[in-house]
């Protein structure tokens, strides 16, 4: 048994098994949405008509902050990187929001940016700076909504909540304010900063986990040089500061409309301000869950937040539109453009390697001829 357990772990990688399962999950909760009782297609068999403007409208808001999210990557990036093109923004965007969508806790998108801006001739460094300055600027708008939210609306909420959601929720907006104080210090606390990186880094060298520790202290600490550099130059162009964090804003609440519209679909009067921050408490809730798009937990925490608002026989079409909408639609639409990047990278990199290698047998090879000539010589 042992034997064929081992096997099977090297026929099928972990991350291979985990991405099945994730893709499993989401299939069986879209089926579920449309077939259960109660589902999207009984609501449409029953004579049901969604308003289409509204649909549209839905789609256009998420359009519109996928498109504001671009806008901020190109005026960050512009800012340290003159030739820095609309078009590098839109693949960057594009590049981020598949790789968030299909990552745990959104773990693969940066990376993957950072990588895809490098290939169009982006330093790293440059990018490194661009993307954690962003994250800074969209973390704290999320965690002043989320305060807003919490602090309006706690009251409303709480009465609707079990203890699970109430802690979940507690933790989600714990994590965003913790997040908030780690930006912070890296961000205005470079000695700090470093210390705790050579800390961690040496910590995880003896318990072997890491490896090269020098040469990755050495790496971070130019990456964090870097970033300094750069947000120092951020903080002084206060214009740049203003536009960024208002484009941020319009973009959160942009984000935070598509369920408003999607009950305007189902011709239900709500008040917008209350969707906003229902929208707000979901998004704490499911940033706590590791798993990509936040798979189960943002489905719950919508039924939770917003039962007051759809009844349980439009709860699930909802659900199933809204997700649709802001995790599905997404994947779908960045899909070729990521596609098309990783594409490119790999191709670049093979070329790369293939004249790395050349160049590498002409230096064996010199080095071969050499004693040759030195003999005939002599």
């Amino acid at each position: 048994m042992a034997k064929r357990f081992v096997k099977f772990k090297t026929i099928i990688p972990w991350s291979l098994l985990f991405n099945i399962t994730i893709l499993a999950l989401t299939i069986v909760l879209v089926l579920y949405f449309i077939f259960s009782e109660g589902g999207f297609l009984e609501l449409i068999n029953s004579g049901y008509r969604l308003s289409i403007i509204w649909l549209l409208i839905a789609i256009f808001v998420h359009v519109l902050n996928i498109a504001l999210d671009m806008t901020v990557i190109y005026l960050f990036t512009k800012e340290s990187c003159p030739e820095m093109t609309v078009y590098k923004a839109f693949i960057c965007s594009m590049t981020g929001q598949f790789y968030c969508a299909v990552t745990p806790s959104a773990t693969g998108g940066q990376p993957m940016q950072i990588l895809a801006m490098s290939r169009m001739g982006i330093k790293p460094s440059i990018t490194t700076a661009t993307l954690i300055q962003k994250f800074l600027v969209w973390q704290f708008t999320l965690t002043t909504a989320c305060v807003i939210a919490v602090v309006a609306r706690f009251g409303m909420f709480s009465e609707k909540m079990g203890a699970p959601m109430l802690v979940a929720t507690i933790l989600g907006f714990s994590m965003q304010v913790f997040m908030i104080i780690v930006l912070l210090l890296a961000s205005f606390c470079k000695p700090l900063t470093k210390k705790i990186v050579r800390f961690l880094l040496k910590t995880g060298a003896k318990i072997h986990i890491v490896k090269n520790v020098d040469e990755k202290i050495a790496s971070i600490e130019e990456t964090l040089d870097s970033f300094h550099e750069n947000n120092k130059k951020l903080n002084r162009n206060k214009k740049l500061l203003v536009k960024v964090y208002s484009i941020t804003a319009i973009q959160m609440v942009a984000y935070f409309l598509v369920p408003y519209c999607i009950a305007k679909a189902f011709y239900i009067d709500c008040n917008a301000f209350d969707m906003l921050c229902s929208q707000a408490y979901v998004s704490m809730v499911s940033s706590l869950v590791p798993l990509p798009g936040g798979s189960g937990a943002a489905e719950s925490s919508f039924l939770v937040f917003f039962q007051d608002i759809f009844d349980a026989d439009k709860m699930k079409s909802a659900i199933l539109l809204w997700r649709t909408i802001t995790y599905y639609g997404t994947i779908a639409f960045t899909a070729p453009f990521a596609r098309l990047q990783t594409k490119k990278t790999i191709e670049l990199e093979k070329l790369e390697e293939e004249e790395e290698a050349r160049e590498n047998a002409e230096a064996d090879a010199e080095a071969e001829s050499e004693p040759n000539v030195k003999a005939v010589s002599h």
